[in-house]
């Protein structure tokens, strides 16, 4: 190499031979050399292979392919607090007074007797954790990246954060008592009713966001939204239509040669709101939404396939509360899963069932062999789509699915849909208590390996839900990638 130079040039080849001209003596000599090859795994020893002499050329820096901490949002976001018990209680005030009591008297008059309301709320921590091990003798090997142990706490500590951000949204305690509730269920059982929109496939828009930020600011909610968390596909629809180009100067950075900008926010009427985009807010409720090829987990505590009771039926309306509208109508396949805390069965295929407006679909599934499942997740196609494009659209309680009606499909979500929620994100709304912070214990040595727990105690509180909003069922705008 040149000196001084961080080039390479002929000149260091000088005196090299194998460039320029040569003679036939020179490359029967050639043919005669050990050929380094280019095999990637070890081959079979033999005259002129040069692989045992190779010494590999591995980079030090271990390549992340996978979620990164800058997409973990909602949790770096949240308020935190500690807990001091496992049964966490706040109080509410509910009301300053009777609304319909007029405050006016006459001169000298005793006032009426208004007084406030207040009550207690509680919620329960919950416990997350999971076991990380090394073996001794990978402790004592010479890393290509550092400890072993330090890089293994790192992933437990990755681990631990997606599941901590997807359920802060997307756990329910109806589903499984070992979970917390998450903001989804929060929202839902203590808002009002126009706190949830449903999009039915749309995309988000201007105006659907700013009736969102004032269902948040007006009364009886008397919010201010803050943030809303949303996947990254549904903030870049945001970007192509919520904001024209024809409103900005796109040529404002020449300078540097970029053109273009990112949408981080927007000016509500009820104050300013800042995008999130959050990649653990996909369709399926956190999960990716594709229906499993395989069982996942344990084959001894995860549950078996589940069996088969009622196929997809279809039921002729008007049903009440059916949302199968006419540009619905046609033929749908559902599949089903159980789930437990320790993984999840191979999918049950439920059938087909031909829909026309206003019907409903009953499917009823029990437990397989093995261990019995706590919930059950429902897949369903698109209008005519092939079996095995299904796409979460429900997550059931297995005391439900095992009732007499089974599992009605009102058309309530839509395949391929996500979720967005609008928030006001500070402690007079919510707060993360934790009743110890992400910790790491080490557990008792009972063979050559080194095994560790790492652990967080904790719950979501959510102290007014009808100051949030959610958005369900939100479509991709037409012809963007990845819009169906």
């Amino acid at each position: 190499m040149s000196q001084g130079m961080n080039m390479v040039s002929w000149r260091d080849y000088s005196g090299v031979d194998g460039f320029g001209q040569t003679t036939v003596e020179d490359l029967r000599d050639l043919k005669k050399a050990l050929a380094a090859g280019q095999d990637v795994g070890p081959v079979a020893a033999g005259a002129g292979v040069g692989f045992p002499l190779r010494v590999e050329s591995l980079e030090r820096t271990l390549k992340n392919t996978t979620y990164r901490m800058e997409h973990v949002r909602f949790w770096r976001g949240i308020p935190k607090g500690a807990a001091f018990n496992t049964v966490e209680e706040f109080n509410q005030i509910r009301d300053y007074g009777n609304l319909s009591l007029n405050s006016f008297m006459n001169e000298g008059a005793l006032p009426e007797e208004s007084d406030s309301t207040y009550s207690r709320e509680f919620s329960i921590v919950k416990f997350l954790g999971i076991t990380r091990r090394v073996t001794h003798v990978m402790s004592l090997v010479k890393p290509a990246h550092g400890n072993v142990i330090a890089q293994e706490t790192i992933a437990g500590t990755m681990k631990l954060l997606r599941d901590i951000e997807r359920n802060l949204w997307f756990a329910r305690d109806d589903l499984d008592p070992v979970q917390w509730k998450g903001m989804e269920q929060l929202i839902e059982d203590g808002a009002l009713p126009e706190n949830i929109i449903d999009l039915r496939g749309a995309p988000l828009t201007e105006d659907i966001l700013i009736d969102a930020a004032l269902t948040i600011q007006d009364a009886p909610n008397y919010g201010t939204p803050t943030h809303l968390y949303l996947n990254p596909k549904v903030k870049a629809d945001l970007a192509k239509t919520f904001f024209p180009k024809s409103r900005y100067d796109l040529f404002s950075k020449t300078d540097s040669g970029l053109v273009g900008l990112d949408v981080r926010g927007f000016t509500s009427p009820a104050g300013d709101v800042m995008f999130e985009p959050d990649v653990f807010i996909s369709d399926g409720d956190g999960d990716d939404g594709a229906l499993p090829a395989a069982a996942v987990g344990s084959v001894a505590k995860a549950p078996g396939t589940p069996v088969l009771l009622v196929a997809s039926n279809a039921n002729a309306g008007p049903v009440a509360g059916s949302l199968w509208g006419p540009s619905d109508a046609g033929t749908y396949n559902w599949q089903v899963v159980a789930v437990n805390a320790f993984g999840q069965s191979a999918p049950l295929d439920m059938g087909s069932a031909t829909v026309a407006a206003t019907d409903s679909v009953d499917l009823k599934a029990g437990p397989g062999l093995g261990v019995a499942p706590t919930y059950y997740k429902v897949y369903r196609t698109g209008n005519g789509g092939a079996v095995g494009t299904e796409r979460l659209i429900a997550r059931v309680p297995a005391a439900a699915m095992a009732a007499a009606g089974g599992f009605v499909d009102l058309n309530e979500n839509l395949p391929g849909t996500t979720k967005a929620f609008m928030i006001q994100q500070n402690e007079d709304n919510l707060k993360f208590k934790q009743l110890a912070p992400m910790i790491k214990v080490p557990l008792a040595t009972i063979d050559t390996s080194i095994r560790w727990m790492q652990l967080l105690y904790g719950v979501i509180q959510l102290y007014t839900p009808r100051r949030n909003v959610i958005f369900k069922n939100i479509g991709r705008s037409a012809g963007f990638v990845g819009a169906p």
